[in-house]
């Protein structure tokens, strides 16, 4: 029956790849014409596109759901998008003495979820993108992260990859086989080749403590509130929602602090109430796209509706959900196309350099609005992680117990000013903290980016390269300007 799913799979693709000219990603930032675009079923067709992009000379990028808003994926050689890649197997490993789940490089959070909490026993991942319509090579691949704060980025959660190398052949890359080309498989960016599989560590089912609270910023934002958030719970997000209450002074606004926290007590959700809420959600934000379409319309109308927009979606509440529902608590997020930087920094011992950087942010927001300038109408946030021991990780440390922030700021797709805000945030964060961007978030537009990125990572890129050219010495996988210049190329 595999067989004959698979063949029926290949058949439908076929008919679709005639004619599939063109690529864009989800936020609409990046686009290309490759000469050819594939999706795969099966590691066979993988290894017969690897053969004929060596036979017809071209270069290979990989694609997935589309949700990073930089370059990556963006080639006139041939393009792979990995979706229909879906298949799941979930096994004990003894060794270990954990369950452990292996994907092919399509598979889609919500999909992962849904056959993990089906197993018996019912299993979870620790932590993830807020987003379930990702894919699990395309969060790895760009170095993603969850809001829990004793974890790293997500790719320290993979155990193992199988990737198509430039030869053709399969190979594996573990930390067992070897931790330091592992460190590079990690956050590869499809430079080794195309991931095929990848299997992570995850665990028994358990419940989260889900609480909202919108405190005054001048009440709640002091480092030791800050500090005792992160050091007391599993995770937490804390967001800023610009002009958020009303007679546009800033010292009246709220900020949006959302915590998880690991519990024995029982869900205060059926898995029915979480499903109507997800569907509620989808069309909330559906609705909060067409209001955002006026905004980027009528610029001056932002305090309004940003104002109008929180009171009317964010409420304090508390709630006890699976682990997979508080993770991805947040649906219909695909229906609103946006713009994202985000950077990394180290935070200092008492946090305050957190509450220095979101206060800038507050700060300039309310002074360009006085200039009726308005280059944020979404929200700041941020999550705080532990360092990371990638090679390419913007949250690279020596030291696994340093806790790194990562601050963003969204606006709907067309806003104006978003661009030159987001560089003055960068440049700040780069020259006061050696800040890092987010690989899947927007970074290509920042000032002298690329100089400084390669300076910062050091020998690290050195390290990426050798072994990158261990399995890739013609550069079959290496398309694209971004890539070329940040490795030198």
């Amino acid at each position: 029956m595999s067989f004959v799913k698979d063949a029926f799979t290949k058949v439908k693709n076929d008919v679709e790849h005639f004619g599939e000219k063109e690529w864009h990603n989800w936020g609409g930032n990046q686009e290309c014409t490759p000469a050819e675009i594939f999706r795969p079923v099966n590691l066979h067709d993988l290894k017969k596109i690897v053969k004929k992009a060596k036979e017809h000379n071209k270069k290979i990028r990989c694609a997935a759901a589309g949700h990073s808003w930089s370059s990556l994926s963006v080639t006139n050689g041939y393009l792979v998008i990995v979706t229909d890649l879906n298949a799941i197997e979930i096994q004990y490993n003894e060794k270990l003495k954990s369950w452990t789940v292996t994907t092919e490089a399509g598979v889609y959070f919500k999909d992962l979820d849904k056959k993990l909490r089906k197993h018996d026993p019912p299993l979870t991942l620790d932590a993830g993108t807020l987003l379930n319509t990702a894919t699990t090579s395309g969060v790895v691949s760009t170095g993603s992260h969850g809001a829990r704060c004793a974890n790293s980025n997500i790719p320290e959660k993979v155990i193992s990859f199988q990737i198509v190398t430039a030869d053709g052949e399969l190979r594996e890359f573990s930390d067992e086989i070897n931790p330091v080309e592992m460190n590079a498989a990690r956050i590869n960016f499809g430079l080794l080749g195309i991931i095929y599989k990848l299997t992570f560590i995850v665990e028994p089912m358990f419940n989260m403590i889900m609480k909202d609270s919108l405190p005054n910023i001048s009440d709640y934002w002091k480092p030791e509130n800050l500090k005792n958030d992160v050091l007391n719970n599993d995770s937490l997000e804390i967001f800023y929602w610009p002009f958020n209450t009303a007679g546009l002074n800033e010292k009246n606004d709220k900020l949006w602090v959302k915590t998880f926290k690991r519990t024995d007590l029982n869900v205060t959700e059926s898995q029915i109430e979480v499903q109507l809420m997800s569907f509620f959600q989808n069309f909330e934000v559906e609705f909060g796209d067409h209001v955002y379409q006026h905004i980027v319309n009528f610029p001056e109308s932002t305090p309004f509706i940003t104002h109008l927009l929180f009171k009317a979606g964010v409420h304090e509440s508390e709630k006890i959900l699976q682990a997979p529902d508080a993770i991805h608590y947040q649906s219909g997020i695909d229906h609103i196309p946006c713009m994202d930087l985000e950077f990394a920094f180290k935070v200092n011992h008492d946090f305050s350099n957190v509450i220095d950087e979101v206060n800038y942010i507050v700060k300039r927001i309310y002074e360009l609005a006085k200039d009726k300038k308005y280059p944020v109408n979404m929200t700041a946030e941020f999550r705080i992680n532990k360092a990371s021991k990638c090679l390419l990780a913007p949250t690279y440390d020596e030291n696994p117990d340093t806790y790194y922030c990562l601050l963003e700021i969204l606006s709907i797709n067309g806003t104006q000013g978003f661009l030159d805000f987001s560089s003055e945030l960068a440049e700040r964060w780069m020259k006061k903290y050696n800040a890092q961007p987010h690989w899947g978030k927007m970074w290509e537009h920042v000032p002298g980016i690329i100089p400084y990125v390669r300076k910062h990572l050091g020998k690290r890129v050195n390290e990426f390269e050798t072994i990158r050219a261990k399995y890739d010495p013609d550069e079959l996988f290496f398309d694209n300007n971004t890539l070329k210049q940040l490795f030198g190329k």
